[in-house]
């Protein structure tokens, strides 16, 4: 290893945007001891959220601006490589060519997610179509433009005409916002976050995916105003994890249940109400309310909130970071990002390369 990036690595362990995490992460650890906290349970969990250990590791690495180059790069090449592949299984192409495996709900014509589930299709996907509108404004090659713009528009094809889930949609809301906000301050993030709406209710009248969706979607909010959340359906199970987190919440508020004490918290709650037990309330913050009650959910919101600071005060963090920081903060809302395997890796990659960039 080159002897600069070996001392780069060590300086990162100090630097004042990880005291929060290494708080975190202590007190996480020795949650261990809780009596409400099942053992096999904690060690699926620590060994999750130790992938943010490495952020130092990485930033040593990525400090070299063409290291983080060649990260980005891949990225959006891989996901170039996810699009033509999803293409393929939509005009109908055998997915197991490609090494993929049909079942009912992925690579299939219907929903040709690739490789992962359609959430982790869509999020990532969301986050290479910023990267490419950045580039396209960027290029002064005017090959490089078509590209780019090709690019954009068919991953939005993909991310709206093909690919289940609403989880993409909600993270794409950043992107307008945001670009709007850059232009024209807070009345350019309005007026984006206006066209972007009515864009989706253009949508919900042509495209065919983006109508079911919404048509899903009423019927769900229907049941959960009747007071009957459905087992099965995206909002309904939504609703009863958060019911029943912020219940065992409130019964804990301030140091939780532990890493490993999630589904023993919500059983009670979900008992009385006939509903299936969890250990994962698809919302990041709710997970560590659980596992850590405030006082991880402030250490993770300091954690957080630094690089978001100090993200937007740099150039290039403000073009490449900040507007990913965002994305990741919407989609923790509404899934456990720390807690599946790619985005908790994309996440710790991200934040490397803040750390990394940053003096």
């Amino acid at each position: 290893m080159n002897p600069e990036i070996r001392r780069s690595i060590g300086r990162f362990f100090s630097r004042k945007e990880l005291i929060p995490l290494w708080l975190l992460l202590g007190f996480l650890a020795i949650t261990f001891v809780y009596p409400s906290n099942n053992e096999s349970s904690y060690l699926e969990f620590i060994s999750k959220y130790g992938r943010l250990l490495l952020v130092p590791v990485l930033a040593g690495i990525l400090v070299v601006p063409e290291n983080r180059s060649l990260v980005g790069k891949g990225f959006l090449g891989g996901m170039a490589v996810v699009l033509v592949l999803s293409y393929a299984i939509w005009l109908g192409v055998d997915p197991s060519y490609f090494g993929a495996k049909a079942t009912d709900m992925y690579a299939i014509p219907s929903n040709p997610t690739v490789f992962k589930s359609h959430i982790t299709h869509n999020f990532f996907l969301v986050v290479a179509i910023y990267l490419w509108i950045v580039a396209f404004k960027e290029s002064t090659n005017q090959s490089s433009k078509l590209l780019y713009a090709g690019l954009t528009l068919v991953a939005l094809g993909n991310l709206f005409g093909m690919i289940d889930g609403r989880t993409g949609w909600l993270v794409f809301m950043v992107i307008p916002l945001y670009l709007g906000y850059q232009k024209l301050g807070f009345k350019g993030c309005v007026i984006a976050g206006l066209a972007f709406v009515v864009l989706l209710v253009a949508a919900y009248f042509l495209i065919d995916n983006v109508h079911d969706r919404f048509s899903t979607t009423w019927l769900e909010i229907q049941q959960v105003l009747q007071d009957k959340p459905q087992q099965g359906t995206s909002i309904g199970e939504r609703v009863m994890y958060l019911t029943a987190s912020w219940s065992a919440f409130l019964e804990a508020p301030l140091i939780g249940y532990g890493l490993g004490g999630v589904q023993g918290a919500v059983q009670p709650f979900t008992s009385a109400a006939g509903w299936p037990t969890f250990y994962n309330p698809h919302n990041q913050f709710l997970m560590l309310m659980l596992q850590g009650g405030l006082l991880a959910l402030i250490l993770y919101a300091w954690f957080f909130g630094l690089a978001v600071y100090r993200s937007s005060q740099v150039t290039w963090t403000s073009h490449y970071i900040l507007p990913v920081l965002l994305i990741y903060f919407v989609g923790n809302l509404l899934n456990s990002f720390h807690f599946d395997f790619a985005e908790s890796v994309g996440f710790v990659l991200v934040y490397s390369a803040f750390l990394g960039s940053t003096k």
